[in-house]
């Protein structure tokens, strides 16, 4: 079933990203400028380009493949990064196709090599990770491409502790799985806006369930009238005294269920992969309260069928 095969790739994540990284540190591209890249992605690979825009502190750019697509000149002399697990997402292989002669470098994040949008780009950085070999919601597949992602922009961590990532993660969701009826927004600043986004697609795929990401500064605007208090839940992800967290503050104050997901510590990279491991818990941990075996995006198999001719 999915939702084990899922549970499976988060716990290979203890071992699989430390080894990643380790490989990661023996490639020896060229140094690039951060504010030459420009990176692309569709769904988790969209906030993952998101999370490599923030991390660069806004030198590098994300954008949706469409969007690059119908306005090619925004990459012209830079390096574009299309993010991809599988490779074969249509926009990602046109763009690749139509930025060539254009971009100085088209480099593919991808799981596979020998991909179609790895033969378009002149490198692709190879994810590598253990597969469960059931399709599920991607795991394992996003946190390795946070670190391909870092290690572009020259920030991958010295060392990374993958037991450190998984501690703790199930007693963050108790409280979640009790009053959780309704829709989930996730909220954050930074790099954290980026796995807010990661946050609502694990809810929308492995749920069903509606879910969004918004900047704290948005919620306190239209969004704040949507939010039921009893129904709705709100994570705030924070690097502790942050907008985040005076937004979790007020909003508990004033009776709406919000939850903190506030984990110490300088490094961006070595937090985002923990908040990423405390996002796939939750989405486990309510398809277990559920009593959900297989991922909403596979039970649906009409809407996976339109799904499929909609990506590739």
């Amino acid at each position: 079933m999915s939702i084990q095969a899922m549970a499976e790739e988060i716990s290979n994540q203890e071992l699989d990203l430390p080894r990643f990284g380790s490989q990661l540190r023996e490639i020896h591209l060229p140094r690039l400028d951060r504010s030459s890249f420009v990176f692309a992605g569709s769904g988790d690979s969209y906030a993952a380009a998101v999370f490599a825009q923030e991390l660069s502190h806004g030198e590098a750019i994300a954008s949706d493949p469409y969007e690059l697509l119908t306005n090619i000149q925004r990459v012209r002399g830079k390096n574009l990064v299309i993010v991809s697990v599988s490779g074969r997402t249509r926009t990602n292989i046109k763009l690749a196709r139509k930025a060539k002669e254009i971009a100085a470098k088209r480099i593919a994040i991808s799981a596979n090599q020998e991909s179609p949008l790895s033969r378009e780009c002149d490198e692709t950085l190879q994810l590598r990770y253990r597969n469960a070999g059931t399709l599920t919601s991607g795991t394992v597949s996003f946190t390795t491409s946070l670190l391909a992602c870092a290690y572009l922009l020259g920030s991958l961590p010295r060392s990374i502790k993958g037991k450190t990532a998984l501690l703790g993660t199930a007693l963050s969701t108790r409280s979640m799985t009790q009053v959780a009826k309704g829709s989930f927004v996730f909220t954050g600043s930074g790099v954290n806006y980026a796995l807010s986004l990661y946050g609502a697609g694990k809810i929308n795929e492995v749920l069903g369930s509606k879910a969004e990401a918004v900047y704290p500064e948005q919620v306190g605007h239209a969004k704040l009238f949507t939010i039921d208090k009893k129904r709705d839940i709100i994570v705030c992800i924070s690097s502790e005294r942050d907008k985040a967290m005076k937004t979790h503050e007020l909003l508990r104050k004033d009776g709406f269920q919000s939850s903190l997901l506030a984990i110490p510590g300088r490094n961006a990279v070595i937090r985002s992969l923990e908040n990423a491991a405390h996002l796939q818990q939750l989405s486990i941990a309510m398809a277990k309260k559920r009593r959900i075996t297989e991922c909403a995006f596979l039970s649906n198999k009409k809407s996976l069928s339109l799904s499929s001719r909609l990506i590739y």
